[in-house]
């Protein structure tokens, strides 16, 4: 699947980003799912939201 993710930063700015997603199915559930995207377009954006005080923009990653 590919899509474009939009978002107005904080700051005013305007954050576009393109994803590819990939998804492998086993049985009829998910078993891997990968996500492509522009991850120093994503970095730069996450900065201005967590200097505009937003903390989960600086938060660990979800793993497990």
């Amino acid at each position: 699947v590919q899509f474009q993710v939009s978002a107005t930063l904080k700051n005013g700015q305007l954050y576009t980003n393109e994803v590819a997603q990939f998804i492998r199915l086993k049985w009829g559930q998910i078993a891997q799912m990968r996500l492509y995207e522009d991850t120093q377009k994503l970095a730069a954006a996450l900065d201005v939201q967590s200097a505009a005080g937003v903390s989960e923009a600086k938060a660990a990653p979800i793993a497990g």
